[in-house]
């Protein structure tokens, strides 16, 4: 569910002034659709090392060394802001229209929908799931989607063109029995404001934050893409980042090479009530 929900919900909003700068703020407006689709996919190899009987151990598995994995995914959802209520706040709502994995696989029945509020201060705050899920599952999407709201909060500030910001994010990645914790730093630069429209470059740098003891552990990895901003809407038109990483890891019986890819492209239709 993470990689259905994960990097898609950065909202931010944008206004142009004469000297060719923007304000820059976090900001849902009441009374408008947001018609989003998030496209998925990445490619993962892993190749083991070791000793002559643990790559026997490996064949008799049936494990294939190297081990490709592909996946790809696309998830289309409305985000409803209703009218202001009382002067501040919106009742808000995010309703599932279509998820598909790679599979064909529904992973998210079409039509759930989650429910809460929003105001012109702060972001969306979520309580209740209503579709066909069990409620262990309900929470845990309610609890992710709340985390991805919570962590793509931003300070207002002025960006000119040719200026810079950063943010820093977690990720946590299981692999071969341990938890390596990551942190990525994401830079935006403001490359040019063309109309009605901002375009940003975005730089990634991931470092890695886990110290396994008895374990040797290296990673590398960054991503770039781009962001499209619709000013008048206050809002982005599209998203786009490609990451590549490289993991090595010496654990005690073998060797473990990983190279991930993934690209993750997400677009936004605004329309109002």
């Amino acid at each position: 569910m993470k990689k259905l929900l994960g990097l898609p919900f950065i909202l931010m909003a944008f206004y142009c002034n004469s000297q060719g700068r923007i304000i820059f703020k976090v900001i849902y407006q009441p009374e408008t659709n947001y018609n989003q689709t998030i496209d998925q996919s990445s490619e993962t190899i892993v190749k083991y090392s070791g000793t002559a009987e643990f790559l026997r151990n490996l064949k008799t598995q049936g494990v294939d060394n190297p081990t490709i994995s592909k996946a790809n995914s696309k998830t289309m959802s409305i985000f409803k802001a209703g009218k202001l209520t009382n002067g501040s706040s919106f009742p808000f709502s995010i309703r599932f229209v279509e998820t598909i994995n790679s599979g064909g696989k529904v992973t998210i029945p079409n039509g759930t929908t989650i429910y809460g509020k929003s105001s012109l201060e702060d972001g969306p705050i979520l309580d209740s799931v209503s579709g066909s899920l069990s409620n262990e599952v309900k929470k845990v999407l309610l609890q992710t989607m709340q985390k991805a709201f919570s962590q793509m909060t931003f300070p207002e500030r002025k960006v000119q063109i040719g200026e810079t910001f950063s943010r820093q994010s977690p990720l946590t990645l299981p692999i071969a029995g341990v938890t390596l914790d990551i942190s990525i730093t994401t830079t935006y630069k403001l490359i040019n404001i063309k109309g009605n429209l901002a375009m940003f470059y975005i730089s990634q740098v991931y470092t890695l934050k886990s110290t396994i003891k008895g374990n040797n552990v290296k990673m590398t990895g960054n991503g770039r893409g781009n962001l499209i901003y619709d000013i008048e809407n206050h809002f982005y038109k599209r998203y786009q980042v490609d990451t590549d990483m490289t993991t090595n890891m010496k654990l005690d019986k073998f060797d473990l090479d990983l190279n991930a890819k993934s690209r993750f492209i997400q677009s936004v239709i605004i329309t109002k009530d």
